[in-house]
């Protein structure tokens, strides 16, 4: 009798509301509950609840919620955009999740967020803009950073003037929820804006905080290959297993299913190396199986550029100064023409100092920056330039060269 009272109950209030939703039993599938409510369209699920929104999120996180990346929009829509923008490239659709009180269906909170799939699950992106009252607000958006694997910062174009206040007052809401964690920190900065820049530097000094920015971009590919590079590169450094792999590093090339589960190929015959955008690429990409699932040398020094901190990068011939892939914005002719130059006069140098003309590598600064030249892994013959900020670590951006072509062509070696 009471469960018809309570059907009739439910049916009254879904006619009133003229809502199309689902209410969860109170004996709900375990995987329900992990999955955070019900699928009622292609883009909506709905967890109806009986507690605070924020106590809800918890108890998920606490029932084993997988690792996830938490973005935050600092100007103009650049984080939504994003989302949006990885969806129409992918077909990953981008979801919402509402949060509803039980018996009643008010919207206690909303939130956003994309799935990339990934071999053994998903890699989740949440949205940190939560929509609900003000104290639940706070509490979820603490909740969400605190609980985030990966924190990434996204302006828009142009930044607001007061991205430094913006920076600064997510910066003590983070150390409040989560004061003595060790937080991932990744900027996507669109422009270079001083005031953005200088507030990365103060982020940089917070105890046990990691704070890489990548170079400027404005489009939704170079970001993807950087959040999806800079995400591997903590998977692989952290617990085996604790961070699930993301396969697709690139929005072309590659296909939208995600890789088959790592397995020893069966041996066969070889093949000729394949050609991708005009560019041979001598080796499969970081964590790809598939043979086919393979990087142009345009997407792997984007990758690099990422992992050093390159204002610009090219990949050029020593033999011919032809440019054989550049950064964007990079003028990769001028950049072989003066490498090359720089590489011959140090040999020069070599030879009257009687110390011989072979240049393994070759490091100066000049103005407000510092060059880097040397072999690259990445093809035969090829010499890597890298353009770094006057104050980077230069050994730390060498070392971390190395890392990724280790990575990323394990067969090959440099003579």
């Amino acid at each position: 009798m009471a469960h018809d009272q309570d059907r009739e109950q439910r049916d009254a209030w879904a006619a009133h509301t003229q809502v199309a939703t689902q209410l969860m039993e109170e004996r709900a599938p375990v995987q329900a509950l992990r999955e955070l409510g019900r699928q009622v369209s292609p883009t909506l699920r709905e967890l109806f609840v009986v507690c605070d929104p924020s106590e809800a999120l918890r108890q998920h996180f606490e029932m084993g919620a997988p690792p996830f990346v938490l973005l935050h929009d600092l100007g103009n829509g650049a984080g939504r955009a994003f989302l949006q923008g990885l969806s129409e490239r992918t077909g990953w659709r981008v979801q919402s999740l509402s949060i509803r009180r039980q018996g009643f269906g008010t919207v206690l909170a909303a939130l956003s967020y994309l799935d990339c799939p990934v071999s053994d699950g998903c890699v989740r992106i949440y949205l940190a803009e939560v929509q609900a009252e003000s104290r639940e607000q706070q509490a979820l958006s603490r909740l969400l950073a605190a609980s985030a694997s990966v924190q990434v910062l996204m302006g828009g174009s142009p930044m607001p003037p007061d991205v430094a206040a913006r920076v600064s007052h997510w910066r003590e809401q983070l150390l409040a929820g989560h004061p003595e964690g060790t937080v991932s920190v990744l900027a996507l900065p669109q422009v270079r804006d001083p005031d953005w820049m200088l507030s990365l530097s103060a982020l940089a000094r917070t105890p046990r905080w990691q704070v890489e920015v990548s170079p400027v971009s404005q489009t939704v590919a170079a970001n993807w290959t950087l959040l999806a590079t800079y995400w591997n590169r903590l998977a692989q450094a952290g617990v085996p297993g604790a961070m699930p792999l993301i396969d697709r590093l690139t929005l072309s090339g590659l296909p939208d299913t995600p890789v088959p589960a790592r397995v020893a190929p069966a041996p066969r015959a070889p093949k000729p190396m394949p050609v991708i955008q005009g560019r041979t690429v001598e080796g499969p990409a970081p964590g790809a199986t598939d043979a086919g699932a393979v990087m142009s040398l345009d997407a792997h020094l984007m990758a690099l550029q990422a992992h050093t901190g390159a204002l610009r990068a090219c990949i050029f011939a020593l033999s011919n100064r032809e440019v054989w892939a550049r950064t964007e914005g990079a003028d990769g002719a001028a950049m072989a023409e003066q490498g090359h130059a720089l590489l011959v006069a140090v040999g020069r140098i070599g030879q009257g100092l009687t110390l011989g003309r072979s240049v393994r590598e070759a490091h100066v600064s000049l103005g407000e920056a510092q060059v880097l030249l040397r072999p690259t892994r990445l093809r035969s013959g090829g010499v890597l330039m890298l353009i770094l900020p006057r104050d980077a670590d230069v050994t730390r951006a060498r070392e971390r060269t190395l890392q990724y072509e280790a990575q990323a062509l394990p067969t090959r070696t440099v003579p």
